[in-house]
């Protein structure tokens, strides 16, 4: 596997001034100053999930730089696809934007084998915060760190993981870990989400699984659950003592770690995008903002037009580099 080398040196503690942001930028439809009226931010997930949590955090920051409200439009389905590609129907006039989560769109991109249209015909704009996978464990196993789960497992004492779906991108981290990572589980099962996946382990009904950093900070909450390793490689605030899957292995960033990023549809004009750019560097470097990040544990980190664009185009490529996606196929068809 190739170890990710992350952007770095990303002025996240900057602040951009609004000062002439709102309607200095001549529409290019001809209707006049952009933006002149209110604008749509999709998210392809849930309301109430991570990328959503993010966007109603940022939101008002970025209506106040744009002078214009924002109005998020959840549309969740197929691991983000369905939104994803509504989003690149609609028209490119800047507004109508939406998140993203690189590189876990470009997986299911290829593993769902779509041929209408491709990650790369979209427009970025920037990205806006990190996030990624742990590993959650149930408390009465005593596993205190990623040694212990690979004894636990090794010596059958667990036999049961939970991922988040079927072909889903915990999945094939799953398998993995596995053949990787010397996590030798015997029974990989299938949840209908990451919210299912903390039940299940809460509850006891799986003993172990893969959980986002940010639902993995509810879980802990529970009292019967506690994250012990981090899959990512941005260190995490909310976690400062578990271990990093590096300690025993390459990097799995390339897979496991999730930057969203702020997109719009095929042909929107690079000025028009700039504005939305600054808006989001604006929400994303404002004090208020990093004040929610610092008490909820989140990872904010802004990266602008050209960091989103050069992770955009690298993305499925490193995928296709590390992930055999026929072997996975065929593993998921000998499993049923």
């Amino acid at each position: 596997m190739n170890r990710r080398n992350l952007l770095k040196g990303i002025g996240a503690t900057s602040a951009v001034s609004i000062s002439g942001l709102a309607g200095c930028l001549d529409d290019e439809s001809g209707d006049g100053e952009f933006p002149s009226d209110s604008l749509t931010w999709m998210i392809p997930w849930s309301e109430g999930g991570g990328t959503d949590t993010y966007a109603r955090q940022l939101e008002p920051l970025m209506s106040d730089a744009l002078d214009e409200p924002i109005e998020i439009d959840n549309r969740a389905g197929a691991a983000s696809l369905l939104g994803i590609e509504w989003l690149h129907g609609q028209d490119d006039d800047g507004y109508t934007f939406g998140t993203a989560n690189t590189p876990s769109w470009q997986f299911a991109w290829r593993m769902e084998d779509v041929e209408a249209w491709e990650p790369t015909e979209f427009e970025p704009i920037a990205y806006f915060g990190v996030f990624g996978y742990t590993i959650i464990v149930n408390d009465d196993y005593d596993v205190e760190d990623y040694a212990d789960l690979q004894d636990a497992y090794a010596d059958g004492e667990l036999e049961n993981f939970a991922v988040q779906g079927v072909g889903h991108d915990s999945h094939v981290a799953a398998y993995l870990l596995r053949d990787d990572y010397d996590l030798a589980w015997d029974n990989v099962v299938p949840y209908d989400g990451g919210g299912e996946v903390n039940e299940a382990v809460i509850s006891g009904e799986a003993p172990a699984g893969i959980a986002t950093n940010t639902s993995a900070i509810t879980a802990e909450e529970s009292g019967n659950v506690s994250a012990v390793v981090n899959l990512m490689d941005t260190e995490l605030d909310a976690f400062p003592e578990i271990d990093q899957i590096t300690d025993y292995g390459d990097s799995m960033a390339y897979l496991t770690e999730f930057r969203q990023t702020q997109i719009a549809p095929p042909g929107t004009p690079t000025d028009v995008r700039e504005e939305l750019e600054a808006a989001t560097e604006h929400a994303a470097t404002h004090e208020e903002a990093e004040e929610w990040a610092e008490e909820t544990g989140n990872v904010l980190e802004f990266g602008d037009m050209d960091d989103a664009a050069a992770d955009m185009e690298g993305a499925l490529e490193e995928l296709e580099e590390n992930i055999d996606f026929e072997g996975f196929q065929q593993q998921i068809e000998d499993d049923e």
